[in-house]
């Protein structure tokens, strides 16, 4: 295992990520610091990076770099935001922290962190084309892509730090919305890539400004999750964060939880220009892709062979090993359970009668089918919930991901209780209850069918005759144990299948 760290210079903070690195090109985030230190406002009011600035900044690479050493980090990653280029004094400003920290930065320019963000959004949701929009400091760039290329690329003058600096001086806050949207709405008139978009585009947004719409458009709407990417925002939505915030005075947007308070006047800037462009692109919705920026510069900070491996075809599959890379433990026998659990389903296809819309659910509960042990084998499938909720899963629905939390809860099927489930009734349907008791049982038997943790059984043919399932196992070595043990899921089955179970 190989660690590296990532040092980032942003616009108002500077981070600090430290990353484990399997030899397989997985990786797991293990710690994170982050430091205000506004560089961005100090170039914007004068045009130079203050000397307070500097020696802010300083002070923060120093404790750093001692963090990086007492982690027995030495392959580090120092990269700043294209936001620094336009500060006179940029060179000298690297070279003193060169000097006495030992940190070479790479400093992007504008075309190079599209890419970054780019990279990030197609490792983070998992899908094929798209218009992406990514609202930076002093730019709004809007892709198209199509199969992990971008075709088409826009570029606005206007981020949430200069547009807001643009009209510092308006006191009334509706009155300065109002200005701010319609000078985007005139930046985005007879715009090519607008004009071109077609209806049903998907639309995803990555950044600050998309990152703090989620948080108040699920705290607004009262959504249940907490779960940050691939959070879907309804244009309904967005307009009820908008019309709340856009009328709010900066010590009243300094108020809102969970909102930082370093550039609270930024957020109705931020959020004006993604109302110039829903507008414009007649979006319905959008889907919030969280962390994209620091997502594509971890991955360009990984080894070149780690590189083809995290963005590949199938990002579910990524995802979940992983996690189960850094999770399982020595010996583990995810991969049996996994196997057997999608034999299951193809095999019981006839009774279950779930479509494909489940398969995806399946696969993420059958791969973290026992992942609550990791806080106690006691009703670990109810623990298991928590767990599969607040994990790093791209490449599924947030009600993909919640689906395969009740499926992997519902291994004990009296875990399932209806007060818990009514807590999701916005995203969850009647018809979703009876997939998860049955995907939960499918799991409970393919656990069974692996009890001894050997893998005997490596295939299943299923005879339905009547009331009656007699399923055949196909072995490689003694299987006596694993069969009694999947015996014994006949009463569960039954209930939730209504039929009788035979395994042989």
């Amino acid at each position: 295992m190989e660690k590296i760290a990532i040092v980032k210079i942003e616009s108002q903070n500077i981070k600090l990520s430290l990353i484990d690195v399997a030899p397989n090109g997985y990786y797991n985030l293990f710690d994170e610091v982050v430091e205000n230190v506004k560089i961005g406002a100090s170039i914007e009011q004068s045009g130079l990076i203050k000397p307070n600035i500097i020696s802010e900044a300083l002070t923060v690479l120093k404790l750093f770099r001692k963090i990086c050493d007492a982690n027995n980090v030495y392959k580090i990653s120092c990269v700043a935001e294209s936001f620094i280029r336009v500060a006179k004094n940029q060179k000298s400003f690297f070279d003193e922290i060169y000097n006495n920290t030992g940190f070479n930065f790479y400093l992007y320019n504008s075309e190079e962190e599209i890419k970054v963000v780019y990279k990030g959004i197609t490792n983070l949701i998992d899908v094929s084309k798209a218009v992406g929009v990514y609202v930076a400091p002093n730019q709004t760039h809007i892709m198209q892509f199509n199969r992990r290329t971008i075709v088409n690329l826009q570029t606005i003058d206007y981020g949430y730090l200069n547009l807001s600096d643009k009209y510092a001086d308006i006191l009334d806050p509706e009155q300065k919305a109002d200005k701010m949207v319609k000078d985007i709405e005139f930046a985005l008139k007879n715009n090519e890539l607008i004009n071109s978009i077609e209806p049903e585009t998907t639309f995803i947004g990555a950044g600050v400004v998309f990152e703090n719409l989620g948080k108040l458009s699920r705290k607004v709407s009262k959504y249940p999750l907490s779960i940050e990417n691939n959070y879907i925002v309804t244009a309904e939505s967005f307009n009820a964060v908008y019309e709340i915030t856009k009328s709010l005075d900066l010590d009243k947007t300094k108020k809102i939880k969970g909102i930082s308070e370093d550039r609270a006047d930024t957020i109705a800037s931020g959020f004006a220009i993604v109302k110039a462009i829903m507008e414009s692109c007649k979006m319905p919705n959008l889907s919030v892709c969280n962390n994209a920026f620091d997502e594509g510069v971890i991955v360009q900070a990984l080894p070149v062979d780690g590189n083809e491996r995290v963005m590949p075809i199938d990002m579910l599959s990524a995802s979940l090993e992983s996690i189960r890379t850094f999770y399982d433990r020595e010996l583990s026998n995810t991969a049996n359970v996994y196997n057997l659990a999608i034999m299951l389903f193809k095999q019981l296809k006839v009774i279950h009668k779930l479509p494909r819309a489940y398969i995806k659910p399946l696969r993420i509960a059958a791969s973290m089918y026992n992942c609550g042990t990791r806080i106690s084998f006691d009703n670990y499938e109810n623990n298991s919930f928590e767990i599969i909720v607040n994990s790093k899963i791209a490449g599924a629905s947030q009600k993909e991901i919640l689906l395969a939390a009740f499926a992997c809860k519902a291994q004990n099927l009296e875990n399932l209780t209806l007060a818990e489930w009514m807590r999701y009734k916005d995203i969850l349907t009647d018809e979703d209850l009876d997939a998860v008791r049955k995907l939960g049982v499918l799991i409970k038997l393919a656990c069974a069918m692996d009890k001894s943790r050997m893998g005997n059984i490596t295939d299943i043919t299923c005879d339905i005759l009547g009331d009656s399932i007699i399923m055949k196992t196909i072995v490689k070595a003694d299987a006596s144990f694993d069969i009694i043990q999947a015996q014994k899921c006949m009463p569960d089955f039954k209930k939730v299948f209504k039929k009788v179970l035979q395994v042989i």
